[in-house]
């Protein structure tokens, strides 16, 4: 997951300044900010690590509520509470780990706190407007999480974390889709079950 970073540093020739990128684990982030110390220490790319710049989707932000309340731990019944209703309540519902290595030695925390980094709540509203304007300069649709990492760029300029000479590293995970419906037939595949509420048991759904 590294080589975004690394690909990126070889093709525009030096560390970028800010890595924006939506987490649901966030081992992607830890990743890229891996990445750029072994960059550093390279030392032909530049003497600086990357600012990590991580957004997650409201109303479920267990990293967000922790990190912006300065705490190490995520706690379940503060960060994250009601996480079923939250997260079937979230556009991009593939960034809803209950249970992502934020706390543990060279997690997201460390991540955040060793580049002086910051994160982000998107809601929805927010993350389907950047999905629009990415698709309207880029020609190309992207995911609901590549959509919350573009809300979370448009946030950090209008609120100055970035400026308009820095090198800027925005991760897009995911996208093409629709193009992909417009290139060729697709033939989907039925579920074998499905739940039509979060609060359903599993056992029910599978029919146990």
């Amino acid at each position: 997951m590294g080589t975004v970073m690394l690909d990126a540093a070889v093709t525009i020739k030096q560390i970028p300044d800010h890595y924006f990128q939506a987490i649901g684990s966030g081992t992607g982030a830890i990743a890229a900010w891996e990445a750029a110390l072994r960059l550093r220490e390279d030392g032909r790319f530049g003497d600086h690590i990357s600012k990590l710049h991580l957004s997650q989707n409201l109303p479920f932000a267990p990293m967000v509520n922790a990190w912006n309340a300065c705490q190490r731990k995520i706690i379940p019944e503060i960060d994250m509470p009601e996480p079923k209703k939250s997260i079937s309540d979230i556009f991009a519902d593939v960034l809803s780990n209950r249970a992502p290595p934020y706390s543990v030695n060279g997690g997201v925390f460390d991540a955040l706190e060793d580049t002086d980094g910051l994160m982000y709540g998107i809601t929805n509203n927010e993350a389907k407007e950047a999905k629009a304007l990415f698709e309207s300069f880029e020609g190309i649709d992207i995911l609901p999480p590549s959509a919350v990492a573009v809300a979370s760029l448009i946030k950090s300029i209008d609120t100055e974390n970035v400026d308009k000479d820095d090198v800027i590293l925005l991760n897009i995970a995911g996208g093409g889709v629709e193009r992909l419906k417009e290139d060729y037939t697709l033939s989907n595949i039925e579920p074998v079950a499905s739940a039509k509420s979060p609060e359903i048991p599993l056992e029910d759904v599978l029919g146990k």
